[in-house]
């Protein structure tokens, strides 16, 4: 479980506007907003992607709640400037489109990998389960 810590910050007032316009728009907290960019700039997101990123989260959320499949979720999303990729270690993130940069986690936008597993009834296209095998191969033919 992520641990979390209150921080403060002092903001010019007009930045308090626009992020409470934004929210508004977004139909999100101004702290959901703020942490989705926060997490975007330290994952190394280029400024140009947080633009586009911050203007079009009420897009993402559109295709997220009307998509019915992860076909359609990923058609919505282009149409929008993103995409979904799973990540080497298993995370779920939005990227810019085409240029396929990372910009959050899928967790930060209110989505989780596994909840929408289970809402399109499949895994994420592409993704490869991690097995090892248990058991040997036993060769065909009689056991003995």
């Amino acid at each position: 479980m992520t641990q979390h810590r209150l921080v403060s910050l002092r903001l010019p007032d007009t930045v308090i506007d626009a992020l409470e316009r934004a929210a508004r728009v977004q139909g999100r907290s101004p702290a959901e907003i703020v942490r989705a960019l926060l997490e975007a700039a330290v994952a190394g997101a280029d400024p140009v992607s947080l633009r586009a990123m911050s203007g079009s989260f009420a897009q993402v959320h559109t295709a997220l709640a009307e998509a019915r499949g992860w076909l359609d979720l990923q058609a919505r999303l282009r149409k929008a400037g993103f995409v979904l990729r799973l990540s080497d270690e298993g995370a779920l993130t939005l990227n810019s489109w085409p240029a396929d940069r990372a910009l959050v986690p899928i967790d930060t936008l209110g989505s989780s990998l596994p909840a929408l597993c289970i809402r399109f009834r499949a895994a994420f296209p592409g993704a490869v389960p991690m097995r090892e095998r248990a058991l040997p191969l036993r060769p065909k033919g009689k056991v003995a």
